[in-house]
């Protein structure tokens, strides 16, 4: 394995609050669809299926009683350190026991889109243990929200999930006493290797050996560097641009061209503030800012595919949204979860999001820059997208003296539809 440049060096287990790790102690995976957060101490706390913005198996993010996790940690876990691999968003996290040192490597199998080049999951999420020195006994545990079926196996596990309708699986490449009840623990000593997969995607996963599991991490950071070969930017912060790029890219659903501002759900602006926000939508201005930036590294794909897919949006009803969901459409009604406290208790948690009723014109801006750029940069624009963006053009110019809610967002503020220009006739709630 190609390491990055700059591995830290062990540190000590990481420090919670209100029994909560900080949210900077976490990695993010993820394949084109949706994503993951990986703690340092070996524990996924967030997971939504099928998609971005699907319902959240793991949720422990927002409380650690009820949401959900995945944990891979060895007894009398001491000392952590995590990185990922270069140019890619393989994560590998160590774990130092007094008995032993345990590398989890945790990816979204993906593989690569021979149309785009772009990395293309296949619904699942693999994790290869291996003991690199000494002696442990390493916990497997396992909770999603809502409860868990029986076990169907010691080797593979069929979680019943209220949420949704969606089947979820557990795949062990070695039979761990316990490992039915999904919280168990197996004894591994130095050069063990554990592979477990965890698949959403239709069928049975075919990822049944340790060296799959290994063979499909490979693929997978091949089919990053693939794509990640065409940033062309040199200079200052190299390696920071690279792995920025990188979160862009996992906030990018591969299959539509939408732009999800982030994976995540209702994380606090402050703790006991109550500004918790679903962000697991595309907001129009975010997502046109990150394919320009992309864009201006080398990576053009993302731009056409975010602006089809925003004229497209737009065409429903005749008129720009500040956001929509990854299908170009208005998100559900806001709702906040009565079952979740939220990080560190600071509720509401929230599902959706119901700024998609406010009016931001700088929408109609963002888009025609986004097409702007696009043509600066080589694209072609045939008679058909002219006339979108002429319409948008249009719709710019008939608007422009309505008054909006501005950018950001403040709910507390309305205008009254007769507003002539007078700021006076502003109303506040």
């Amino acid at each position: 394995m190609t390491l990055a440049p700059g591995i830290s060096p062990f540190t000590r287990r990481p420090r919670t609050v209100d029994g909560y790790p900080r949210i900077e102690d976490h990695a993010l995976i993820g394949d084109g669809a949706t994503a993951a957060l990986v703690g340092m101490d070996g524990t996924i706390r967030w997971l939504c299926l099928p998609r971005f913005d699907g319902p959240a198996l793991f949720a422990s993010l927002l409380d650690t009683g009820r949401g959900g996790a995945w944990t891979l940690q060895p007894n009398g876990l001491r000392e952590v350190r995590q990185h990922y691999l270069a140019d890619t968003a393989v994560v590998v996290t160590e774990l130092r026991c007094d008995a032993g040192t345990v590398r989890v490597t945790d990816v979204m199998v993906t593989r690569e889109d021979l149309g785009t080049g772009s990395p293309s999951g296949t619904g699942e999420l693999a994790r290869l243990v291996t003991v690199l020195d000494g002696e442990v006994d390493l916990r497997v545990h396992l909770t999603g929200r809502g409860g868990l079926a029986p076990a169907a196996g010691l080797d593979e596990i069929t979680l019943g999930w209220p949420d949704a309708f969606i089947p979820v699986r557990l795949t062990s490449t070695s039979r761990i006493g316990g490992l039915d009840r999904l919280d168990g623990s197996v004894r591994l000593r130095a050069g063990d290797r554990l592979g477990l997969v965890l698949r959403w995607a239709d069928g049975p996963t075919i990822l049944r050996t340790v060296d799959d599991v290994a063979a499909a991490i490979d693929a997978t950071a091949a089919a990053w560097r693939t794509w990640a070969a065409s940033i062309t930017y040199t200079g200052p912060y190299e390696d920071l641009v690279r792995r920025s790029a990188i979160t862009l890219k996992l906030c990018d659903h591969h299959a539509s061209g939408a732009v999800v501002a982030a994976p995540t759900s209702s994380l606090p602006e402050a703790i006991d503030g109550e500004r918790n926000w679903d962000y697991r939508f595309t907001w129009v201005r975010d997502a046109a800012y990150t394919v320009y930036a992309l864009r201006r590294i080398g990576l053009a794909d993302e731009s056409e595919g975010f602006l089809t897919w925003v004229l497209n949006a737009c065409l429903r009803d005749g008129r720009p949204h500040v956001l929509y969901t990854l299908d170009g459409t208005p998100p559900s009604k806001e709702r906040i979860d009565p079952d979740l406290e939220g990080y560190r208790g600071s509720a509401p948690v929230r599902w959706g999001n119901a700024a998609a009723d406010q009016v931001q014109h700088d929408v109609y801006g963002e888009i025609l820059d986004c097409a702007w750029q696009w043509v600066r940069g080589g694209g072609a624009v045939d008679d058909q997208r002219w006339g979108e963006l002429v319409a948008l053009a249009t719709g710019a110019q008939d608007n422009w003296r309505t008054p909006d809610h501005g950018i950001w967002e403040i709910r507390d503020a309305v205008f009254r539809p007769g507003f002539d220009g007078d700021i006076e006739t502003w109303e506040k709630i």
